[in-house]
């Protein structure tokens, strides 16, 4: 099969798995978070550390998923890792005490971090160099594509048969769909041509460019990113998981806020697809600092959401950052550390963003456990929006990083 067409038949691959894995899965929260509120009678905190853990698991894992893709074809990883989601939104479903609630959901953590984001990132930046942007975001619109259907799906099945019902067909749509894809179609890299200095010589290694992972881990720009991941995470999660109960708590119906959320994933799918060949054209750390500056003044519209205009404001707005966010991100980290060792040091740096994924919730739920509003975690959100901007700015690229390191051993 030609190399370009098997690319992007991979692509379609992804785009279909987070379709269902991540659209179906997480971006499906909000909507369960005031049933399950009202079906097991927690604080907003405790359901938020409930499910925060999986995410510090996903954080956990996130290195050896790295490792292990640094070794193995990515298709077994990740099909490794879709069985331990569908698995773990089964046990979900017939969870009746917090601590199943709680392995079940360290599970569903694990199986995200074998799945998803690090897996796709780099499959897709070994299979494309000059529209890796836009490849990027068509996998990555998976998930906003089928958050703005599962959202609504999930909502129905929820108030026609409960919230149990509702993640049992979650996961048999996630396992029946996105394992058989990913054993079919999806490779980590495309094959090395054999050498032609003999008959049956073994394949010619192909040599990456970028960092090591020593060289990496002494780079400011490994470490900015990380805070950026750390910030941007916990922002995004603490907005998303609390969104439907902050429409609720001033004024709006379950139904409105599950249409908002629909609606605002929409906006992110247009913002994944768009990101990626802006990152082509104007780099991806100029792109991610514009999104995070634009995120800040979508949070500012949030605060004022009793009016539907300001609602109207942040649906926009921070539909479209946050399908730029969530694919500019990788992208930033192949250009400032670039392919070698892209795995691992995704899985590395990874930990930070789940850490902050984990801790998102939980810190916006106890804000408003002690204040008995938002308010506070809201504009503590637009602080992180403005500082994330700036940092990713004070990121270099690995070439000057390397330039730097090969100076300095000259004139040593």
């Amino acid at each position: 099969m030609n190399k370009n067409r098997q690319a992007w038949i991979i692509v379609g691959a992804l785009f279909a798995m987070w379709f269902f894995v991540w659209g179906g899965g997480l971006n499906t929260t909000a909507v369960f978070f005031p049933a399950l509120l009202k079906s097991f009678g927690w604080s907003r905190a405790r359901l938020s550390a409930g499910i925060a853990a999986g995410a510090v698991c996903a954080g956990l894992v996130g290195p050896v998923v790295g490792w292990l893709l640094d070794r193995f074809d990515a298709r077994n990883v990740m099909v490794a890792g879709v069985a331990m989601i569908g698995f773990g939104y089964f046990g979900i479903s017939r969870t009746h005490a917090f601590e199943q609630f709680l392995i079940m959901n360290l599970i569903v953590g694990a199986g995200f971090s074998a799945a998803t984001g690090i897996p796709t990132s780099v499959v897709i930046a070994n299979w494309f160099t000059a529209r890796r942007g836009l490849a990027m975001g068509i996998a990555f619109a998976g998930a906003s594509i089928g958050g703005a259907a599962m959202t609504i799906v999930a909502s129905r099945i929820i108030a026609a048969s409960g919230w149990r019902v509702a993640y049992v067909v979650i996961a048999i749509l996630i396992l029946a769909i996105s394992i058989p894809l990913l054993l079919a179609v999806v490779r980590t890299r495309p094959a090395t041509e054999p050498s032609h200095e003999a008959p049956g010589a073994a394949p010619v290694p192909v040599d990456l460019p970028g960092l090591e992972i020593g060289e990496s881990m002494a780079a400011r720009s490994f470490w900015l990113v990380t805070l950026v991941q750390f910030l941007g995470s916990t922002l995004w999660t603490g907005l998303t998981q609390h969104f439907v109960a902050y429409l609720m708590g001033i004024g709006y119906s379950a139904g409105q806020g599950a249409y908002a959320l629909s609606i605002v994933f929409v906006f992110t799918t247009i913002g994944t697809l768009l990101s990626g060949p802006l990152a082509d054209w104007l780099s991806a750390r100029r792109a991610l600092a514009w999104s995070w500056l634009a995120t800040a003044l979508a949070v500012v519209a949030l605060t004022a959401a009793r009016q539907s205009a300001a609602l109207a404001v942040y649906v926009v707005i921070a539909g479209f950052t946050g399908g730029a966010v969530g694919t500019l991100t990788p992208l930033v980290l192949v250009e400032v550390l670039g392919l070698k060792r892209l795995g691992s040091l995704m899985g590395i740096s990874g930990v930070f963003g789940t850490l902050g994924f984990a801790a998102g919730p939980v810190v916006t739920g106890r804000i408003y456990d002690l204040t008995g509003s938002y308010s506070l975690a809201l504009w503590m959100f637009v602080g992180f929006s403005i500082v994330s901007a700036f940092v990713v700015l004070a990121c270099r690229p690995y070439h000057e990083v390397q330039s730097a390191a090969l100076s300095a051993t000259a004139v040593a």
